[in-house]
């Protein structure tokens, strides 16, 4: 009984480690003062604390042109060549015409050339015009959306003017107006003085959906193998290549859409709490400064690598005929794969599970048809969390008298909490399930997982065949099956304890990302592939617990 004891302990404290270093790794950013010669999220905060006094949208044409005036002094104070590109009678949706202004800077190296090549930063200064929120109408007043991408720029170029003498390539910074409405001032550039892009080979978007999180790399140009070997210098990243897949089928956009198809490049982004955004909530008093110094961590080391390396000073140095599949993993760091290796990867895992399935076969007498048959109950959990997390949904935005949609319920209260209880009942269920079917059956551990990992087979065989963007399912599925075929070692069995610690660091820092991007309107998204991950834990529970 205290072995038993032990071990679960052991467990289940492993566990619980790596899902908070998966919590901790956004929130143990260190924030860097404003006499630090680092990135500093406080210096980037005193620009925000000016930009966002006001709101500053379409319909505050005067409290917009004193954030233009600002940015125009700031960018001329630190040696920029700027200009102000001013577009009239810009339609409005909500009738009647209007003007926008444009804000630009150009940073040359010191032996600049007609060839000279350019990175292109970007960002937009006004705020979201007037939104209904719930019973109310509010005003943004800008300072995440997106005083962190102009006060994030500000400071990059601030950092970046520190090695001056060592550039090969030079800057060129754009303030955009209008971006709310219709990206006018960035359409407006592409059409009326698309010179302003010429030699640049690199742009980086900075924006932010909600006010807090980590900083998000969410989209990248298309052709993006060489950009993410470029994003390889980054601190601390934060990417699924999943993002940019989904994020190119949706409506939404950013000025990074009217130049991504030309300019290789990055899009950035905070999305955690989406109650903020576009709101009066959006002021400086809740921006984050962790979530200002994740930009500069990731963005930073890019720019220096593009400004002191010859190899980028080629108008094709960035351009690509494919695309890489990437994520990160937290402590682990970015994985980033061809899409034929990624292929041959997939392969290779699905034959790896079958034969760790044939020897279990041969040595404990697993029988194929049992575990075909035990397969219905993770697909019954799977569609079952499905449709009981999409009523929880449902039901929480009729108790906050919200309209429910599949991904956009905004104004949920404790909606992280909904969704860690549901998760915390998910994993009771199944560990009781698991507890109660062993005690009948002495192989029900060993099928059940099998069944799991066969299940999760298809799902990512039917993806790799489509969209190859499998991820989520393929690195549980080769963690659990190399964890099962190294525990046939006696001494090697606590290979399970770093299984689930893998599982729990992707699990943990995945799904936050999936929850706040699709809120709890897609709760049961979630918690069915959630279900998965559970039904892997706790199967290597019991099977490190009989055999350690």
């Amino acid at each position: 009984m205290i072995r038993s004891a032990y071990k679960t302990i052991i467990f289940w404290i492993v566990a619980i480690i790596a899902a908070l270093i998966a919590y901790q790794v956004y929130p143990s950013i260190d924030i860097h003062h404003k006499d630090s010669r680092s990135f500093s999220a406080e210096r980037v905060a005193a620009d925000i604390n000016i930009i966002s006094k006001r709101p500053h949208s379409i319909e505050h044409p005067k409290e917009r042109t004193v954030v233009a005036d600002y940015l125009f002094h700031r960018l001329e104070q630190m040696g920029a060549n700027v200009q102000s590109f001013e577009y009239d009678s810009i339609k409005c949706k909500f009738g009647g015409y209007f003007n926008i202004e444009n804000i630009y800077g150009r940073f040359d190296p010191l032996s600049v050339t007609d060839s000279t090549k350019y990175i292109l930063l970007v960002a937009h200064y006004d705020s979201r015009y007037h939104l209904k929120v719930l019973q109310d109408t509010v005003y943004s007043y800008g300072a995440a959306d997106d005083g962190y991408g102009v006060g994030v720029i500000l400071e990059l170029v601030h950092l970046a003017l520190g090695y001056h003498k060592e550039w090969k390539q030079g800057i060129k910074v754009l303030f955009t107006d209008a971006e709310e409405h219709n990206l006018d001032g960035m359409r407006s550039m592409a059409e009326y003085d698309n010179y302003l892009l010429d030699n640049v080979n690199m742009v980086i978007n900075v924006e932010a959906r909600g006010v807090r999180g980590p900083a998000l790399l969410f989209e990248t140009s298309a052709g993006n193998s060489k950009v993410m070997e470029l994003y390889k210098e980054a601190r601390n990243p934060y990417t699924y290549s999943l993002t940019t897949l989904v994020y190119r089928v949706l409506p939404n956009n950013t000025d990074f859409t009217i130049v991504k198809d030309s300019i290789p490049g990055f899009n950035f982004s905070v999305i955690d709490n989406l109650k903020y955004y576009h709101t009066d909530k959006d002021n400086f008093s809740n921006i984050s400064l962790k979530s200002i110094q994740h930009y500069g961590m990731q963005i930073a080391p890019i720019i220096e690598k593009y400004l002191m390396s010859d190899k980028y000073a080629c108008k094709e140095a960035l351009h690509s005929g494919s695309d890489a599949v990437f994520f990160t993993i937290p402590l682990l760091g970015l994985f980033i794969y061809s899409k034929t290796a990624y292929v041959l990867i997939n392969i290779l895992a699905l034959i790896l599970l079958c034969g760790v399935f044939w020897f279990y076969a041969q040595w404990k007498g697993l029988k194929p048809a049992s575990v075909l048959k035990c397969m219905v109950w993770p697909l019954i959990f799977f569609v079952g969390c499905f449709i009981t997390g999409e009523i929880i949904g449902w039901t929480a935005s009729c108790f906050n008298n919200e309209k429910f949609d599949f991904v956009g319920v905004k104004y949920v209260e404790y909606d992280y909490v909904i969704t860690l209880v549901s998760m915390v009942a998910l994993l009771l269920f199944i560990y009781l399930f698991y507890r109660c079917k062993w005690q009948k059956n002495d192989l029900f551990c060993y099928e059940y997982l099998f069944a799991t990992l066969f299940l999760m087979a298809i799902m990512l065989f039917l993806l790799m065949l489509t969209v190859l963007e499998n991820f989520f399912l393929l690195v549980p599925v080769v963690c659990v099956t190399l964890a099962l075929l190294f525990a046939v070692i006696k001494y090697l069995r606590f290979i399970y304890l770093l299984s689930v610690a893998v599982i729990m660091l992707l699990g943990f820092s995945f799904f936050y990302c999936l929850i706040t991007a699709l809120t709890i309107g897609s709760l049961g998204v979630v918690l069915a592939l959630v279900s998965l991950y559970v039904s892997l834990v706790v199967g290597q529970y019991y099977l490190f617990k009989r055999n350690i």
